[in-house]
Formats: structure tokens, C-alpha cells, sequence
């Protein structure tokens, strides 16, 4: 069973290299009802440390990361063009083979898709995340899908996608 993912003042207030993760970002995969498919897979390199989210909880602060997820279909396979993808949305650490050694809960998907068309200062922080991936490990997002999101392919071009992960 993999370990939980947690929020670390220490990482938060590192000065590292932000990277927004955007629906583009994400793979144009078949979701798979009670499966957790990987959308986003980044291999942490030699000369780096990866974790998930950027700055702290302090929602005035300059560093904070409010986050949303609007990932709609393509229309190919079980959905309509534009459908709403539904599940929950994961955070993992996994070794070369994708076994999760870490993982966190980010959220469910159809919440996370009405805060799009919220203020930023009204959506849920990403904040920094323990422990960091080191070299070797990936950082993935994966999406347990709902069953009316089964055999949905994920749209990314269409999918208004706001996550974080940070490096040094």
C-alpha cells in the first residue's frame, strides 16, 4: 500500500522552478471505470527534485496555486464531444515499473470542474507536497473514473486544466 502524500511548510517555502500542468498537458486516453488511468507522467531527471503543488496554505500569499480541472471528452469512444469527465483525480509518485509509492487525493472531478469558472480566490489551493520525487521516479495525475465517465476518451486540447508541480 503506497504511503499518503502531505502538505510540507518546507517544500513550500523553497524557491523552485513552478510549473503549471495544463489540460494540454494531459494524454488523450479511454478512462476505465474503477481504474485508475494515468493522464500526466513526468520522469524527475538526474540533476532535479519533483513534487506536487507550489507555495503554502496561505491563500493571501503571492505563492499560492488555486487549482481546477475542467477534463471533458472527445466525443470517441462511450462520451459526447464535451462531456464533463467525472471521478477523482489522484497525485502519485511511482517507480520506473508505475507502482504507486505515494498518492494523494486531489480532489473529485465534477467539483474540481465548477471551480474553473470561479475566482482563482475561491478555488482550492495545490500546495506543496511531500515527500519530493528524485531521480529515477515519475510524478503522474491519474483519474479514477465514475461509471458514467467509462470508455470516455479525455479531450486535451478542449480541457481547462490548472495543477502544479515544482522542481529544484
Amino acid at each position: 500500500m503506497p504511503d499518503t502524500l502531505a502538505y510540507n511548510e518546507d517544500l513550500a517555502e523553497l524557491d523552485g522552478d513552478v510549473r503549471p500542468i495544463r489540460g494540454s498537458d494531459l494524454d488523450q486516453d479511454t478512462l476505465k471505470s474503477g481504474s485508475e488511468v494515468t493522464v500526466y507522467r513526468e520522469k524527475v531527471p538526474q540533476d532535479k527534485d519533483l513534487w506536487f503543488g507550489a507555495g503554502g496554505k496561505d491563500r493571501a500569499s503571492a505563492d499560492s496555486s488555486p487549482m481546477h480541472a475542467d477534463i471533458v471528452a472527445t466525443g470517441n469512444g462511450s462520451g459526447t464531444a464535451g462531456d464533463t469527465i467525472g471521478g477523482t483525480l489522484y497525485a502519485a509518485i511511482t517507480d520506473s515499473d508505475g507502482r504507486a509509492m505515494f498518492t494523494r487525493k486531489l480532489g473529485d472531478l465534477e467539483l474540481l470542474s465548477e471551480y474553473a469558472s470561479e475566482s482563482p480566490t475561491e478555488r482550492p489551493l495545490m500546495y506543496s507536497l511531500a515527500p519530493y520525487a528524485t531521480a529515477g521516479r515519475y510524478i503522474e495525475f491519474r483519474i479514477d473514473a465514475d461509471s458514467a465517465s467509462d470508455g470516455k476518451e479525455i479531450d486535451p486540447g478542449n480541457s481547462d486544466v490548472m495543477l502544479y508541480r515544482s522542481s529544484l
